[in-house]
């Protein structure tokens, strides 16, 4: 993994008409990059086809035609000024720069009803994000404006009364309305921000805010980058993950900061197998995860989930810390993980891997050390082989880690490494093989490790 894919970006891997836009000239129209000092000669406006910041013009067209604009000349950036942008869906292009500068927010407006649902398991189609890269090289979203999804104006209520619904054994309207959509979907919406093949991309600096459902998607993607992004969402808010990555290649998360409903971030690779790529070669580092589920792989791992790396982060009262979740339908090999240098306070469960998810966001009702009936290995029975936790902190926590495989799939290589955790109950391990060094956890309601069967993990100082 390269150090900064931002860095990349700057270094050369946007085209000269994309640049993360260090200073910007309004009345020559050229972008200049400080730090290259190279041009872009392409700014394009959504003044110029009527577009107009006040709150109540729908600049749907206004902005397209921009970026359509600039993209007909090759690329170049698209700027977004001061006030109050309502838009319906929109759709990048390669070598465009979408710039929303400071003071400016860019608002879902569906007076139009444009915007379509959003499905993991589907391929991608128009509309079904607020902007939607698809098909496209060399783009960015960038500026220190926000983006804001509209989501409780207009799709979060009626999520929720889908949810309760659903949480109360009515699940015969939800199958009627999007059948073939599992009910761990929640209620399908638009995205925020999705991009879907997409080769170089940056999302650099915004703030994203009441997102319909998920608000980064990078799916069957490679070289993407997200840095400096805050995106934030009530913690009621239904299903609104921060950043899904899923079937991509080489992605770059730093310096963000997320408060959400939902996953902080999820990584995943589909529920059926031979429809999709892994995820892999993914690194998450200097970053805050506020209230949210944590840092999840899963629990779509079909087709697989590569290296993928955390370091230097918090975790701040979030449900769980590290997850891996995973099942016998919809399993694959997953690892190598590496975790290091991160702290957690008032986080449930700071790790936890397990192959037995069910839907549950925390380690309740996932059964602890209590025996499991084995299987048969099936092409999606979970394996996991290399999971490697060092210089982690936690406390305030409930149950200190939850290390649960099959007994069919034992979790191979888990190595805890100076690893200090302060909780009610300690580490619950069943079918797990691997090392505990240098490790203390302080259990405050039972026994620092509860051994259940097929716990293989050698203990040392």
């Amino acid at each position: 993994m390269r150090k900064s894919l931002l860095a990349l970006a700057i270094a050369g891997l946007f085209s000269s008409t994309v640049m993360a836009a260090a200073g910007n000239d309004a009345t020559t129209g050229v972008t200049t990059d400080t730090t290259t000092g190279t041009t872009a000669s392409h700014l394009c406006l959504p003044e110029d086809f009527g577009g107009k910041a006040d709150g109540k013009t729908l600049n749907t067209s206004a902005i397209q035609q921009a970026i359509d604009k600039c993209a007909a000349q090759g690329g170049g950036e698209v700027r977004l000024s001061k006030g109050l942008w309502l838009s319906g869906p929109l759709q990048l292009k390669s070598n465009i720069m979408l710039n929303i500068t400071a003071d400016a927010t860019l608002k879902a407006d569906n007076r139009e009803q444009n915007f379509v649902a959003a499905y993991i398991g589907r391929p991608t189609q128009a509309n079904e994000a607020f902007i939607l890269a698809n098909d496209a090289q060399n783009v960015m979203l960038t500026g220190s404006g926000t983006i804001d999804g509209s989501g409780k104006e207009l799709w979060w209520d009626e999520a929720l009364e889908v949810r309760a619904a659903v949480k109360s054994g009515n699940t015969a309207e939800f199958e009627k309305r999007f059948p073939n959509v599992k009910l761990a979907n929640g209620m399908p919406r638009p995205w925020l921000i999705e991009f879907n093949n997409v080769e170089g991309g940056m999302i650099y600096g915004l703030k994203l805010q009441n997102s319909p459902m998920w608000n980064v998607v990078i799916r069957n993607s490679k070289e993407v980058g997200v840095d400096s992004v805050k995106i934030s969402a009530p913690t009621d808010s239904p299903n609104t993950d921060g950043i899904d990555i899923v079937s991509s290649n080489r992605v770059h998360v730093e310096n963000v900061e997320i408060f959400t409903g939902d996953d902080n971030i999820a990584i995943k690779s589909g529920v059926d197998q031979g429809t999709a790529e892994p995820s892999q070669n993914i690194l998450i580092e200097n970053s805050v995860m506020h209230a949210g589920h944590g840092i999840s792989i899963g629990s779509e791992t079909a087709n697989g989930i590569g290296a993928v790396t955390v370091r230097n982060t918090t975790f701040d009262a979030t449900e769980n810390g590290i997850r891996i979740k995973s099942a016998r339908d919809r399993g694959n090999k997953i690892g190598p993980l590496e975790v290091s240098n991160v702290t957690m306070e008032n986080v449930s469960t700071p790790i936890l891997v397990t192959f037995s998810y069910a839907g549950n966001s925390g380690a309740a009702g996932l059964g602890l050390v209590e025996p499991l009936e084995r299987q048969e290995v099936t092409p999606t029975t979970p394996y996991v082989d290399g999971v490697h936790i060092n210089e982690l902190k936690a406390t305030g926590a409930n149950i200190a880690a939850l290390l649960s495989g099959l007994p069919e799939s034992i979790v191979h290589n888990v190595v805890l490494e100076n690893v200090y955790i302060e909780s009610k109950l300690g580490i619950q391990a069943r079918y797990v093989d691997g090392a505990i060094i240098n490790t203390r956890i302080e259990a405050s309601e039972g026994e620092p490790i509860v051994r259940g069967p097929d716990y293989r993990m050698r203990e040392a100082r």
